[in-house]
């Protein structure tokens, strides 16, 4: 054996054994011949296709896909270079393979045909073309802007709300940038901080920042990032969702703006009040002094401890810090201090004793709250202890059940047999009932050596 019988028969059985399915195309068209690879990618034998027509009929059956694959064999030819394209094809038993088809045009006008199956490797790039996809529909379908940059943040996806927000028409225009170029300068240290704690954390929950769109515009965004760290072969990335708060926050900042001037108008308003009840006392007290007769004195008396009760509410709503609900402990101390006074010749040997705890109620309960601790008090001290001595308690409560319990008590000769606080038709006792009714409360009486008074009621007005 030469030579050339040599080569002739290594090629025989480099054909004859290549994984590839090898076919040689004469300059006429004819198919000479095909390997075995052939034969198992494709199903087809030199038989089933004696010439290229015939492949172009059976391996793509379709018309429209067949004559789009011809002009392109055609262009090929025409060009001579090698080159390679993936088609999918019909194999003789129907089914569809996708191969990798490579046409190396020979100077005499031959071809050689090499094929290999790339079904698989087409099935993986499908699934991943669907995953990604998936995925991306996913993060452009999310309410937030998601950007996704790599570990030296430089951005690699951005959703389409992000771009159209930062004031550009294509996310081709921001993939390559590094993401702080769109941070404004009184921004870069935050930004730097940032990126330290998500190296440390790995993830950073929202925080409120500023971005600088293309036009210069600033806008305030609401900003969350993670860190994925990297994985068998794919890369670390930043995801970073943020929305924008610009609008919210100015609104926030007016809403702001208004409730301070409420509050400075009703603070105000309250001054006012307090001041025209001020007036309405001293009035009463100069009424007080010229009357001399004892039945005028001690309904003007009555009237001026109504007044204050009612003054020392405004008194204290000034140093309060909320305006809509008070602590009732040093307003009752300051009306329990004001009645004492008021019935201080009274008051002269009977122990009095002040028990209240630290509980706000609704401004609007305060009020009554007030006046009934007042009218109680006074009540006592005028009634209750004839010989000018005993011992008065006032408590206030809070139960469990959420009710708050203001009790007075006094050791004093108690109320008659025959009366009890339903019949009594006194202004006082009125008054405390229509009281109790604006409280949404209720009252219970104890006669047992003196008078025990409870009403009880909730923190909070009843809708």
């Amino acid at each position: 054996m030469n030579k050339d019988q040599k080569v002739v028969e290594l090629m025989n059985l480099m054909a004859r054994y290549s994984p590839a399915g090898l076919v040689f195309v004469d300059k006429d068209g004819r198919w000479l011949a095909a390997n075995k690879a052939f034969s198992e990618i494709t199903g087809y034998t030199l038989e089933d296709i004696p010439d290229g027509r015939t492949w172009f009929e059976k391996a793509f059956p379709e018309k429209e896909e067949r004559e789009k694959i011809k002009k392109l064999w055609r262009e090929d030819h025409k060009k001579a270079d090698t080159l390679e394209r993936e088609f999918e094809i019909t194999c003789r038993d129907g089914q569809k393979k996708w191969v990798s088809l490579r046409s190396s045009f020979l100077p005499e006008g031959q071809t050689v045909l090499s094929i290999q199956d790339i079904t698989a490797r087409k099935t993986l790039e499908k699934e991943k073309e669907k995953n990604e996809l998936f995925y991306q529909t996913l993060l452009e379908t999310i309410p937030d802007m998601v950007v996704v940059a790599d570990e030296q943040g430089y951005i690699r996806y951005i959703s389409d709300s992000a771009v159209k927000f930062l004031g550009y028409d294509r996310a081709e225009e921001l993939v390559g940038k590094n993401n702080q170029e769109f941070f404004p300068p009184e921004e870069m240290e935050t930004a730097y901080r940032v990126g330290e704690l998500i190296q440390k954390m790995g993830t950073l929950s929202p925080f409120i920042t500023a971005v600088q769109r293309k036009d210069g515009q600033k806008r305030s965004i609401e900003l969350s990032i993670g860190h994925i760290p990297p994985r068998e072969n794919l890369p670390g990335v930043y995801l970073a969702i943020f929305r924008d708060i610009t609008d919210r926050l100015e609104l926030e900042q007016r809403l702001r703006q208004m409730l301070q001037e409420k509050e400075v108008l009703i603070r105000e308003i309250h001054h006012r009040v307090k001041n025209n009840l001020q007036l309405i006392l001293s009035l009463l007290r100069l009424q007080f002094y010229e009357s001399s007769e004892p039945q005028v004195k001690a309904a003007l008396k009555d009237a001026m401890n109504r007044v204050r009760s009612i003054a020392l509410i405004y008194e204290g709503l000034l140093r309060n810090e909320r305006i809509d609900r008070i602590n009732l402990k040093p307003y009752f101390e300051k009306i329990a201090a004001h009645v004492l006074n008021l019935f201080a010749e009274k008051a002269k040997k009977i122990q009095v004793n002040v028990e209240v705890d630290e509980i706000e109620v609704d401004i609007s309960l305060a009020h009554p709250c007030g006046l009934i601790l007042s009218e109680l008090m006074a009540n006592a001290l005028k009634h209750a202890f004839p010989e000018g001595t005993g011992t008065l308690t006032t408590t206030l409560k809070k139960s469990q059940d959420g009710l708050v319990h203001l009790t007075v008590a006094d050791d004093g000769v108690g109320l008659p047999s025959d009366l009890s606080p339903s019949n009594l038709n006194s202004l006082g006792w009125q008054i405390i009932h229509d009281l109790v009714d604006q409280l949404s409360g209720k009252i219970e009486v104890k006669v047992d050596k003196g008078t025990e008074i409870t009403i009880s009621f909730p923190t909070s007005p009843s809708v």
